[in-house]
């Protein structure tokens, strides 16, 4: 269980960004030298960049990238300094990494609202929706100021499509390989002159029963060794998305979202002892009421004002005790809270923002098979106070990015004789975390600039290391949060002008160094035969590069390649050197070449993900590979296309996390029509 601690930990880093190709803009050869400039400049400024300036931010195009079959793991496991590891095939469970971090340690928003629960921090990547997404913000390292505090590794904000200004309906069918099936419906349109509708309806499913090679747990016996197929891997999700907004003049507007999602799947367990009977579900609905202005107080202030809650509901059950234990659990857990945020357009040159939210949220425990069922009841109130300053010098060839934020949490455990857990502290928990960062960006030409970010940054102990649970694990409250010091520093380089390279539609390279530490690193130890305590003993160092590069030539061309390689040490293992954290690769390479034209387009997609310790002594490691995808779009007629993709075209056996299977060659395929 200690390895299991520390592969959950190690925090940390920041910046890089991909994509962002840029188109040519249109007369930009006959316009004057000073308002050429200002015209790169704003197409370059993507909305991450504008929320964080100096930070390096992975802005994904969600319509333009996703494959027949892509959920929001692909995506993000395509960007440089992200690692996605995955528990299975498609529909598993799956979490990120961002430069080196744990998966609690990088909170996960829908449009601003916190998915991140306090019971673990950790978001499956597999219940996130996709097809209602117009693009996935990802930061490295640093949080900007419109996000609650907890994110040591970075934050991923999730933004949902707009309202359309004229009706529109996509319909989309897609399938393939092991009965995988996939229907998406969408709608949007204005109704009058100031409403906005945005309906959205997506099935997934697929019966995941893939074959995979299996050695029976005996790996120097070949005459054990068989082909099986995967059990138990079946899966059916539906997402469900109702977006309102409403315009009331005067720079006024109100948007209202409800989104509900649920999963129903089996577990099957690692590929050498699968099992037949564990299944889970999972219910999450979202709902939100924001109210935005723009243009107040003489064009000085943009703001805006939100309600949120998020239900969530988990059942897993493992009636043979197939993972140790007995269990049936119906777990529930409930956040609500408000937030506000905006800007002050101070003066030309000096903008300050500011954010605060309060929410409370609560964690209902149940286990059918446990006495009593009903656990202790847990609660947070959280109150984020944060400020930002964005400041401009020199022609605006020099912007500084200082901020403070303020997090104050306090957590009770109640519902439960305490007698029975004697090592948590009765009395609630209280804690202050203050987080400053400093960022700087340097416009050295019309395409080239510099970029630094140093920040301090916290992730509170979880519901389970503060509170423990009714088996194994023993709670302790006097837990300090994990804190991370993250650096970086690099450069972007961005062309979009057709001279002095007329063939060249647009480019960027993008290059960032980051350099990280981490202390009081929380991980679990047994602390008496069959119970195990978290404390605060580990801390690493993670130190890397990242490069990415995107360009698009002579209309029909166009390259996607990023690349991280990253140095983490777990500091705390008793070795010369400091043993690699589990489950951060050093090496991960993705590379997209792509040839297309006004009706269609062919690409091939390479990835490559070094070898993967699983465990702090470095004794159990996943080999390395190399993937190779090749994909096909074409559209015959302005409002229908179509799409086919084939994965793992070598057929490589590939084994994610230890003996995880992933599936071989798949082939899927999809038809979207639009009206």
């Amino acid at each position: 269980m200690n390895w299991m601690g520390l592969s959950m930990i190690a925090g940390l880093i920041s910046s890089m960004a991909t994509c962002g190709m840029m188109p040519r803009t249109a007369g930009a050869a006959d316009a004057p030298r000073d308002v050429e400039e200002i015209t790169v400049r704003e197409q370059r400024v993507s909305e991450a960049e504008r929320r964080a300036p100096s930070t390096f931010a992975t802005e994904i195009d969600v319509p333009a990238m996703a494959a027949p079959i892509d959920t929001t793991a692909d995506l993000l496991s395509q960007s440089a300094g992200i690692q996605v590891q995955r528990f299975g095939g498609l529909g598993s469970f799956s979490t990120i990494s961002i430069r080196g971090s744990a998966a609690n340690q990088v909170p996960i928003y829908l449009d601003g609202v916190p998915l991140s629960q306090a019971q673990d921090q950790t978001v499956n990547l597999s219940d996130l929706p996709l097809d209602s997404l117009a693009r996935i913000e990802a930061y490295r390292g640093t949080v900007p100021v419109g996000f609650g505090g907890g994110g040591i590794g970075g934050v991923v904000n999730l933004v949902t499509r707009p309202a359309g200004s004229e009706p529109q309906t996509d319909l989309t069918a897609a399938g393939g390989s092991f009965s995988t099936r996939k229907l998406v419906a969408t709608h949007t349109r204005r109704i009058g002159e100031n409403h906005g509708l945005l309906a959205h309806v997506s099935y997934l499913g697929s019966e995941g029963d893939f074959s995979f090679f299996d050695d029976n747990g005996t790996e120097h016996t070949p005459e054990d060794d068989e082909t099986t197929t995967r059990i138990n891997n079946a899966f059916d999700s539906v997402d469900t998305l109702l977006k309102t907004t409403h315009d009331f003049g005067g720079g006024l507007g109100a948007d209202i979202l409800q989104e509900v999602f649920f999963r129903d799947q089996g577990v099957p367990g690692p590929g050498v002892d699968q099992y037949a009977d564990p299944s889970l579900l999972n219910l999450r609905s979202l709902t939100y009421l924001r109210l935005r202005a723009s243009d107040l107080f003489d064009d000085r202030v943009d703001g805006d004002a939100k309600l949120f809650a998020v239900y969530s509901l988990q059942e897993f059950s493992d009636p043979k005790a197939d993972f140790g234990v007995p269990l049936d659990t119906h777990n529930q857990t409930l956040l609500a809270g408000g937030s506000t945020s905006g800007t002050w357009h101070h003066t030309a040159w000096n903008e300050p923002s500011w954010f605060a939210e309060i929410s409370g949220e609560q964690f209902f425990p149940y286990n059918e098979t446990s006495t009593p069922k009903d656990g202790a009841d847990q609660t947070r109130v959280r109150l984020s106070l944060s400020v930002q300053d964005e400041i401009t010098l020199l022609d605006d060839r020099v912007t500084l990015v200082p901020s403070l934020r303020y997090d104050h949490l306090r957590d009770e455990l109640s519902g439960v004789d305490l007698a029975q857990m004697p090592d948590t502290a009765p009395e609630s928990t209280r804690r202050d975390l203050w987080s400053p960062s400093f960022g700087a960006a340097v416009r050295l030409t019309s395409w080239l600039s510099l970029r630094g970010n140093i920040g301090q940054f916290q992730r509170p102990p979880n519901f389970s290391e503060l509170f423990g649970n009714a088996g194994s694990v023993v709670g302790n409250a006097e837990l300090t949060p994990e804190t991370a010091v993250n650096r970086d520093i690099g450069f972007v380089a961005e062309w979009s002008e057709p001279e002095p390279m007329p063939w060249l539609d647009g480019a960027r390279l993008e290059y960032a160094y980051f350099y990280n530490n981490v202390r009081d690193l929380i991980t679990f130890e047994l602390v008496q035969p069959g119970k195990f305590r978290a404390f605060n003993v580990a801390s690493a160092r993670v130190t890397g590069h990242e490069i990415s590069t995107a360009f698009e030539a002579v209309d029909h061309v166009g390259i996607d390649a990023n690349y991280t390689h990253q140095d983490s040490e777990d500091r705390t293992v008793d070795s010369p050197e400091g043993n690699q954290l589990p489950l951060r690769p050093n090496d991960e390479l993705f590379l997209r070449p792509r040839v297309f034209n006004d009706w269609g387009s062919l690409y091939y997609e390479l990835t490559f993900i070094g070898d993967n310790p699983t465990d702090p002594d470095n004794f159990l490691v996943v080999s390395s590979r190399t993937i190779h995808t090749i994909g096909a779009s074409v559209e015959p007629l302005s409002w229908l296309s179509a799409r086919i993709e084939v994965a793992n075209l070598a057929d490589a056996d590939i084994r994610d996390l230890g003996d995880f299977p992933l599936p071989g060659i798949s082939v899927f395929g999809g038809i979207t029509a639009v009206f």
